[in-house]
């Protein structure tokens, strides 16, 4: 299983107003949409699971899943927090 740091965490409003959470590489990411995420039935939520599933088992770059997750995010009306 492929597990390393994305080159930049996503920093997403997720457990709350004012309550920030830092996804920094797939594996993190795959357990929120797992176990945090609000919406379930989003195209691109489907789309970030599928993903994550490809990259840990080492089939794409890790970017891709770091890009479909932000893409589920905007798709539930998470706030993401831009690059610092």
């Amino acid at each position: 299983m492929i597990d390393q740091w994305w080159q930049e965490p996503v920093v997403l409003e997720l457990d709350g107003i004012g309550r920030y959470r830092i996804v920094r590489n797939t594996r993190e990411a795959a357990e929120c949409l797992l176990r945090k995420w609000p919406v379930r039935d989003g195209s691109a939520y489907k789309a970030a699971i599928q993903m994550c599933g490809h990259v840990l088992r080492g089939e794409q770059p890790m970017d891709y899943a770091r890009q479909d997750f932000i893409a589920a995010a905007v798709e539930a009306f998470i706030h993401v927090q831009p690059n610092a």
